[in-house]
């Protein structure tokens, strides 16, 4: 869930407003580094959270109107957009490398930004980290494989995803190179685009696990993906015979081409409606996989 800060105005992850299980505060993280105190703002949107969680507010009540008020950013609306975007992209990077003296180092230097943004933030995080002066080493550069790595893991497993059955070309890490910068053939596997986002830095065997209590939705997904290869294809067949039609006979409104149109309408519907289904499905195993691995990083956090 995203937030905004009462003090700087960006909208960034939950995490930054909570000081506690319970708790939430009316100013996000950075901005009380800068020596702000949550009781200086009020923030009715953060307010009316916590009551509704019946938890604790840590910010300026009504009762107390009076406190002195911080100095405002001068900082425009995309500004404000750019920085809030780097702040939760940044917060999207592995545990293991998000280090408490990286996240301090970031945190100063996106301040300082604030105080003078005198470089364009462009929502490339490698790049805006660079600018920045944020020590990105062995972040971004640890997936070196070549492309006839790729191309002979690709071939290795015909081209299907290893996680779903789905037709796949992403050559993916099971251990996440970020974390283990193993680039070694074991490592590696293949699979949809749609698996290699999912997974991000999951760990494989999660992962896999997960994967395999949906494994009747998973068939629907492989039989859905095909249904819609095929319907495509035969569209696309369809549509040449109109266009040869149409070149050879120079008759747009003949009987034989409104023939081929309606053929044309026919499978478009037909593929509109199979997929809205496969999207459906797509999302449903989204959102399983999704709230397991959450579950899993709040019992890890726990431990």
């Amino acid at each position: 869930m995203k937030l905004r800060c009462a003090y700087c105005g960006l909208d960034l992850n939950e995490q930054h407003f909570q000081v506690s299980a319970t708790a939430l505060t009316s100013i996000c993280d950075l901005c009380q580094q800068r020596g702000i105190k949550p009781g200086q703002l009020g923030n009715a949107q953060i307010a009316a959270l916590a009551q509704a969680r019946s938890g604790q507010f840590l910010g300026q009540s009504e009762l107390a109107p009076d406190l002195p008020q911080p100095q405002p950013l001068a900082l425009n609306k995309q500004q404000r957009r750019a920085c809030a975007s780097v702040i939760n992209a940044f917060d999207a990077l592995t545990v293991v490398w998000q280090t408490p003296a990286r996240r301090q180092d970031f945190y100063q230097r996106i301040i300082g930004w604030q105080d003078r943004p005198q470089v364009n933030l462009s929502g490339d995080l490698p790049q805006d980290l660079r600018r920045l002066g944020c020590d990105i080493t062995d972040l971004f550069d640890k997936n070196d494989l070549d492309y006839a790595t790729r191309q002979r893991v690709r071939e290795q497993f015909g081209y299907h995803c290893q996680y779903c059955g789905r037709y796949g070309d992403s050559v993916d890490h099971k251990d996440p190179v970020a974390l283990s910068a193993d680039n070694r053939w074991a490592n590696l596997t293949l699979a949809c685009r749609e698996c290699n986002r999912l997974k991000g830095d999951m760990p494989y065997t999660l992962f896999v696990q997960w994967n395999q209590e949906v494994t009747p939705l998973l068939r629907k997904l492989v039989a859905a993906e095909r249904t819609l290869t095929a319907l495509r294809q035969r569209q696309e067949r369809v549509q040449a015979k109109l266009a040869v039609e149409q070149h050879l006979h120079g008759q747009v409104m003949a009987p034989a081409a409104q023939a081929l149109r309606q053929q044309i309408k026919l499978l478009q519907g037909l593929r509109d409606g199979e997929n809205s289904q496969y999207q459906k499905w797509i999302k449903l195993r989204h959102d399983y996989v999704i709230s397991h691995y959450q579950a899993w990083l709040l019992a890890e956090m726990e431990e």
